[in-house]
């Protein structure tokens, strides 16, 4: 049975100490609540800039759309640059060599990519509901990538999350076979995305905005070999109004605010905390195209996206539960003395000045989890 002590000295064996500053489960709330409201909203704001551009504009190339956003994004991290606000990564200098940042890179340009071109042929309803079944597949990519696993309340939620999705999706309105493809095929690799941020950020210790300014400038180069090849031909004849050109400008802008948001929920919160917005973005985007649209849902579709919801809530509640289980000593360090593991029970076990305290399964799982 692992133990944990209050870390009192520096030790010269091999520790893992936990504190509210030393990772993603350990944030402060108040800086993991502020990222979550500046990243819900840009995400709301750049998905109606972008609707905007592909309807008014009449710009029907998401390709080039988010090569927009990774120059606009590689600017605003070139300018923080020169004014010290970031730092080059310094443990060690980011490779295409490396398997987890070339995966990352690639990950980058298609999953905005198509993020966008299921933006562009379905509708807003439609797209809002189906992007919840990202967080069902960023739970099987951790537990495949690095053996996160779930309590059974978790997996509940997560089943009737997939459900009503599909329920919802049977009752849409304005289904469109071409945009559920577009749709199926961005959710793996929006997926892989957020898990992936978070495996980088780590292995080369460095901020957010350090691996971003990284990042973006093999983005670009990937992005303008991929925009020809995925996008419809007809980009040099498009017309450049004035409406296309602020509303793309706006869109770059966005896109800077809506990545760099991200990429501080899923560098430091958690790539699960980064989905756990979903209810709120969904539920205001679709009221939202109902009175800017005029957006026609069906009864099927409506029940489907409330009880979608209403599951991804009661799953972010789970989450936030167990989390707080094991924050029992929410002002003290914690050393890593054994190597912790829940019991034959299912249960768990940690030490303190007050001693031995056992903690229930799901606790046990998630403290053993953020160990490992």
């Amino acid at each position: 049975m692992g133990t944990i002590l209050p870390s009192a000295t520096p030790s010269s064996s091999p520790s893992l100490v936990l504190s509210p500053t030393s990772g993603t489960a350990f944030t402060s709330h108040g800086t993991q609540l502020g990222y979550l409201v500046f990243n819900f909203v840009s995400s709301v704001v750049i998905t109606f800039i972008n609707d905007a551009v592909f309807i008014k504009a009449e710009f029907g190339y998401p390709a080039y759309l988010c090569l927009n956003g990774f120059v606009a994004t590689y600017m605003g991290t070139e300018i923080m640059r020169w004014f010290s606000l970031v730092e080059p990564i310094k443990n060690k200098v980011p490779s295409l060599l490396e398997p987890n940042f070339l995966l990352l890179v690639i990950v980058v340009g298609l999953s905005k990519t198509l993020n966008n071109a299921s933006l562009k042929h379905n509708s807003m309803g439609f797209y809002q509901i189906f992007k919840l079944l990202v967080t069902p597949l960023v739970v099987v990519l951790e537990y495949v990538m690095d053996g996160t696993s779930l309590s059974t309340q978790r997996q509940i939620w997560l089943f009737w999350i997939c459900l009503c999705v599909l329920l919802s999706v049977h009752g849409d309105t304005e289904f469109s076979v071409v945009g559920t493809i577009w749709a199926s095929i961005w959710i793996p690799f929006a997926a892989i995305y957020k898990v992936q941020w978070s495996r980088v950020r780590k292995l080369y210790g460095c901020s957010t905005l350090s691996l971003m300014h990284a990042v973006m400038p093999y983005a670009i180069i990937g992005q303008l070999f991929l925009a020809p090849i995925m996008d419809p031909p007809g980009i040099r004849n498009y017309q450049w109004t004035t409406e296309a050109i602020i509303l793309l400008t706006l869109s770059g802008l966005a896109a800077f605010f809506v990545t760099f948001s991200g990429f501080l929920v899923v560098g430091n919160v958690g790539p699960l905390a980064h989905t756990l917005l979903g209810p709120l973005k969904t539920g205001v985007a679709i009221l939202a195209s109902k009175f800017q649209y005029d957006t026609q849902y069906s009864f099927v579709q409506i029940l489907g996206a409330i009880g979608a919801l209403i599951s991804l809530a009661l799953y972010t509640h789970v989450t936030i539960t167990e989390r707080q289980q094991i924050l029992f000593l929410p002002h003290q360090q914690y050393q890593l003395v054994l190597p912790l593991s829940p019991d034959e029970h299912g249960g768990g076990e940690v030490e303190h000045e007050n001693g031995i305290k056992p903690i229930p399964e799901a606790a046990a799982k998630l403290l053993h989890n953020h160990i490992s």
